[in-house]
């Protein structure tokens, strides 16, 4: 969590339009939210639209985010894949949704709250030093 999943037609992004897609949103997205790249999941899918935009972006984030950072985060989101994948703006989507922190695991753990990550990663790392 987050998890991004970029839906394209099988045919339009080669190996190093996946890798360099999936660093702009991880990049992108922490430093948004200041969440740390590990938590960034990116899926690549494909299916051919019957019609609308070649490339569809869905992105769950964890809830408690601000409306203008989710408009900020899917602005930049949406340059930055349309760019790579060299598709026009226009044939480009991306929407987010919002799933609670406390309903989703994160290498085994239930996820922070937005905001509360660095003391999560310490308090994971004092259960790894004295297990």
């Amino acid at each position: 969590m987050p998890l991004y999943r970029c839906t394209t037609p099988p045919e339009l992004l080669n190996d190093a339009q996946r890798t360099a897609i999936a660093g702009a949103i991880t990049r992108i997205h922490c430093e948004l939210t200041q969440a740390p790249p590990t938590f960034v999941h990116v899926q690549f899918l494909h299916a051919a639209p019957a019609e609308g935009p070649r490339v569809r972006v869905h992105g769950s984030i964890r809830a408690g985010r601000s409306a203008a950072l989710n408009e900020e985060l899917i602005r930049q989101c949406r340059h930055s894949v349309s760019a790579l994948a060299g598709v026009p703006l226009e044939d480009t989507a991306m929407r987010t949704s919002t799933t609670q922190a406390a309903w989703v695991l994160e290498g085994g753990h239930v996820m922070p709250e937005p905001g509360e990550e660095a003391a999560w990663l310490a308090e994971l790392g004092e259960r790894t030093h004295h297990a």
